[in-house]
């Protein structure tokens, strides 16, 4: 038996015991109250749902006897407005399915994109259905997805993970070669060495065109080779299809020398705008004899011992190309980056004797250059990057309504005045210590402020909040609307889309080349039903802002049209820098109108319907808002936000408007290569069409764009 203590039961120690013991009373209704209230507030904040289709539940651990027997392919059916469709063909061997075929593509990046189609399958039944693929949603080079049958519960049933299925795009990487001496371009194979092309690898295989097969053949193909061959006798069709797959991402090589004149006499003046100036003979001295030896490049050429000075090299000038260039150091070419793809101009034939004695990496070098370096020009100085000046500028501005929802602080305070307040009260004077509550209620008001703000992390909004900027040539049928996903990174977020849009997929966020084959895993879904089609984004804790992307059929809405518009970079500000005239023959009011040239920027407030600008005149009477030398965009992203905090722009609607702007002057420059015309008319509407079809709340923006030919000195166009 355990020994008691006497000092436990000594006077002293039950008035201690007394005084320890009264104290219970309080500080249990203390924490009462608090586990009460924060009970009261985690139960009643607003917990979103999940979203539809954008959970698949982990797989379960086997399929029942009995059950559906699901079998299916994805094959690519056609290309249409740049995005792919791919028929889809399912077949039920077992009982009647109800649930959703999901399509999951490995887009290149870490976060694929699902396709899920609702549908229902009866036992022997099979069923054909097509899906729209964005580009970005999808990486063409390796083919790779997953085809998933899912049941009513967002259950796996069954996985079959599927490849090549963009044909024969992902079978190799492939050459083709148009020439009149085939044979004597073979070494381009680099000896059979396999080719490492955005996390994919595989030997390059030369393919044989001609000009009846080269139209059939271009849309399998990675890089062209033309050289030796007489291009206008493909015929204008041939022609304009080989410009067109430059313009949507084909990497071209054209080799000179001697057939300089017949390789690029085809090709019109919009694609390079490179002039032929004349070709050396054997022997003379041309722009590449001495070359290695004054600045050491073309290292590989001199290890394989090629000595340009008995080669015909021709003299190339492509001052006045359309687009931009640089001349490699390490190749003899130009290389310049002509809308989505790329074009490299070599000085010389790459028929030439001496050149098949090239190393297989030098070989290799040649079409990464014509593939990376112009890709990365592109990317440092390229079309989208405006855009996603808008998207960081908007994502911005978004983090600032994402103000935490404080009006459960309000009810807090309601329920502890009435109810939990007179109880705490009651308990502390009837112990004596009344003075404690007043004391309590500095902290109580701290931990309720600190716990709202806390746990309201995540319902900071009390209902979806939907970002859309839809931007469209003002004279078009067709449109292109970015959403960006608000607080995607705390919940599932999905929207259904107005009826209006047939494709969509992942936005452009950056980067698409990124290794990731597992087929499993998603960010991004794109979910079809009776109700029509829905965009998505799962949670991510790693991605603060999510933008997803659509397009569809639209109706025109007029024109913007521009004479004689000059902007000089010089003297944007002064007297004779800005030039010419804009109007706004569209059908709606535009809270902000750019004119831009590629570089400089000038954006004017509130250009009314059918109203015409005279740019000097709308400047001297302070109508422009805002000019900027852009060359490097994250300048003009700084130069925007400099525009909020200043409060030269204090309104957040009129800031997100400025965001959206430059979101459609970046889809306006995407969509450039259609156009010859260097200059970009863009305004921005307020309160535009809904991109949603659901009961959101949508801050939906327009932007109309024209082109139209703009000097950056010398005389206006017209």
């Amino acid at each position: 038996m355990k020994q008691i203590k006497p000092g436990l039961f000594s006077k002293t120690g039950r008035v201690s015991g007394r005084r320890r013991n009264a104290k219970k009373p309080a500080v249990t209704a203390l924490c009462l109250a608090f586990a009460c209230l924060f009970a009261l507030l985690g139960a009643g904040l607003p917990a979103q749902a999940a979203a539809r289709g954008l959970y698949a539940d982990e797989p379960a651990a086997g399929q029942e006897d009995g059950g559906p027997s699901l079998v299916g392919d994805v094959a690519f059916l056609r290309q249409d407005n740049g995005y792919y469709v791919m028929q889809v063909t399912v077949e039920n061997g077992g009982e009647d399915f109800s649930g959703t075929v999901q399509v999951i593509f490995a887009s290149g990046s870490s976060r694929n994109c699902a396709y899920n189609t609702k549908l229902t399958l009866p036992s022997q039944g099979k069923k054909q259905f097509t899906i729209h693929v964005l580009e970005s949603a999808a990486d063409v080079v390796r083919g790779l997805c997953s085809l998933n049958f899912l049941d009513e519960q967002g259950n796996l049933l069954q996985t079959h993970a599927l490849k090549n299925v963009f044909g024969n795009k992902a079978a190799g990487i492939s050459v083709g070669i148009l020439s009149d001496d085939y044979a004597g371009l073979t070494y381009l194979d680099a000896g059979g060495m396999d080719f490492y092309l955005q996390d994919f690898s595989s030997p390059l295989e030369l393919i044989k065109l001609t000009a009846d097969n080269l139209q059939s053949s271009l849309s399998g193909l990675y890089f062209l080779v033309i050289d030796q061959f007489d291009v206008s006798t493909l015929g204008e069709e041939n022609i304009r299809a080989l410009e067109d797959w430059v313009l949507n991402g084909g990497w071209l090589l054209i080799g000179t020398g001697a057939y300089a004149r017949e390789t690029l006499s085809g090709f019109g003046e919009d694609l390079l705008g490179v002039r032929l100036d004349g070709v050396s003979e054997p022997g003379e001295s041309n722009r590449l004899s001495g070359e290695m030896d004054r600045y050491g490049s073309y290292w590989d050429y001199a290890d394989a011992g090629v000595d340009f000075s008995r080669m015909a090299v021709a003299e190339l000038d492509y001052s006045q190309a359309h687009c931009d260039f640089y001349e490699s150091n390490r190749h003899p070419a130009a290389v310049f980056c002509v809308g989505s793809g790329s074009v490299a101009v070599f000085f010389l034939s790459f028929g030439e004797e001496e050149l098949q004695n090239l190393h297989e990496s030098a070989i290799e070098a040649i079409y990464e250059e014509t593939m990376y370096q112009s890709e990365h020009f592109q990317s440092a100085n390229g079309q989208t990057n405006i855009e996603y000046v808008g998207m960081r500028s908007l994502a911005f501005l978004d983090s600032l309504h994402a103000n935490v929802d404080f009006k459960w602080l309000e009810i807090l305070i309601g329920v502890y005045v009435a109810a939990a307040g007179p109880v705490l009260y009651l308990i502390l004077r009837k112990r004596k210590k009344s003075e404690w509550y007043w004391a309590a209620v500095p902290v109580l008001s701290l931990l309720f402020v600190g716990g709202v703000y806390f746990f309201g992390q995540g319902a900071r909004v009390n209902e979806m909040r939907v970002y859309s900027v839809t931007a469209q040539r003002a004279d078009s049928s067709r449109a292109a609307t970015s959403f960006l996903a608000y607080r995607s990174g705390i919940n599932p977020w999905e929207i259904q889309l107005d009826e209006r849009y047939d494709a969509a997929g992942p936005g452009w966020a950056g980067s698409y080349h990124y290794s990731n084959t597992n087929t499993s895993e998603y960010y991004y879904t794109v979910t079809t039903n009776e109700n029509g089609l829905f965009v998505g984004i799962k949670p991510d804790a790693n991605f603060d802002s999510g933008f997803l992307y659509a397009e569809g059929k639209t109706s025109a809405k007029g024109n913007l049209t521009g004479q004689g518009l000059k902007l000089d970079e010089n003297d944007l500000a002064g007297a004779n820098g800005v030039e010419g005239t804009v109007t706004n023959e569209t059908d709606y009011d535009l809270a902000y109108l750019a004119v831009w040239n590629g570089s400089d920027l000038l954006i004017f407030a509130d250009v009314k319907s059918g109203e015409s600008l005279d740019l000097k005149q709308a400047m001297a009477d302070g109508r422009c808002v805002f000019m900027s030398y852009a060359t490097y965009y994250d300048n003009l992203l700084y130069d925007l936000l400099n525009i909020y905090g200043d409060g030269r722009i204090a309104d957040d609607y009129e800031q997100d408007a400025m965001a959206a702007l430059l979101i459609g002057i970046g889809m306006a420059e995407e969509k450039k290569a259609d156009s010859a015309q260097n200059g970009i008319l863009a305004g921005v509407v307020t309160d535009y069409e809904r991109a949603s079809a659901g009961q959101y709340n949508e801050i939906s923006y327009g932007c109309l764009y024209s082109y139209v030919e703009m000097e950056e000195n010398g005389n206006a166009a017209d």
